[in-house]
């Protein structure tokens, strides 16, 4: 477990800590206490970690998460989701399947078809960005655009998190094919896994991820157009993630300096704001 003592704004990575900068005030401490247990649950893939402790760390956090969905929880972070809940109402986050995406990567399982690897990416999609939706959505002050929200934040939850998970993914996808976690379909027979673990990658393979990235900016454009402009207030932080998943110009967004960082996400928030779709969507 990490000291929240030393957690900052910068602990849990570029988008991240943007989602943080510019949420609404009332949604930035228990959406910090959601990156803090992805953080934790995250952690059992640290390079050099041994694996038994690594095994022994995921089961840990197995049991505090359903310490969570109980209303019992022990870790500051997960206490702190509990009673965000309680303060809105609602039933804490079920956030097992966190634990279980991060098992399979642990293992280095190969995907053989798109399906078994969405289903991969679902089970992260289904846990930290619907919960990260729903905080957005809770936090709204205005009825209406919330109660338009929700079946929204379904919607985006089931579709475009998974999409928001591979594009993180496929930004840093040789370091993590180096350690055997290759997140493209390897077809059935399988393709030799050594096309992917190549630095640098072939010319084949290169094209391959890029045109990828392209069906992911182009179908996170659809999703976010089909929202209406009366739910897209309470969908900042959905809506600023599916942003940031979208590179413009080929550039990677985690290398931008932090000033065109903050203003492009600025204009993102004062957009969603007003009802109308950050430009990196459109």
């Amino acid at each position: 477990m990490i000291d929240r003592a030393e957690v900052t704004l910068a602990s849990f990575g570029a988008d991240r800590d943007w989602l943080l900068r510019f949420c609404l005030p009332e949604t930035r401490s228990a959406l910090t206490a959601l990156f803090e247990i992805e953080h934790g649950v995250m952690d059992s893939l640290r390079p050099g970690l041994e694996h038994s402790v690594a095994h022994a760390r995921l089961e840990w956090w197995s049991d505090e998460l359903t310490r969570l969905a109980q209303g019992t929880p022990r870790h500051p972070a997960t206490r702190l989701l509990a009673a965000s809940a309680l303060d809105r109402g609602t039933s804490p986050p079920d956030l097992h399947a966190l634990v279980e995406h991060v098992r399979v990567d642990l293992a280095c399982v190969a995907f053989i078809s798109r399906a078994e690897l969405d289903q991969h990416l679902d089970a992260w999609g289904q846990s930290l960005f619907r919960t990260a939706a729903r905080l957005s959505i809770d936090a709204d002050p205005d009825p209406k655009s919330q109660a338009h929200a929700r079946l929204a934040a379904e919607r985006l939850s089931v579709q475009a998190g998974r999409l928001v998970r591979e594009s993180e993914l496929l930004r840093r996808f040789s370091r993590h094919a180096l350690s055997g976690r290759i997140y493209v379909p390897l077809g059935d027979p399988p393709v030799t896994p050594s096309h992917w673990t190549a630095r640098p990658l072939g010319p084949i393979e290169s094209e391959a991820l890029a045109a990828r990235r392209r069906e992911i900016s182009q179908a996170l454009k659809q999703m976010a157009a089909a929202t209406s402009p009366v739910e897209r207030p309470a969908l900042r932080v959905p809506m600023l993630w599916m942003a940031f998943a979208v590179t413009p110009s080929g550039l990677d967004s985690a290398l931008l300096s932090p000033l065109r960082r903050t203003i492009a996400t600025w204009r993102g928030a004062v957009a969603l704001s007003r009802g109308r779709v950050p430009s990196e969507l459109i």
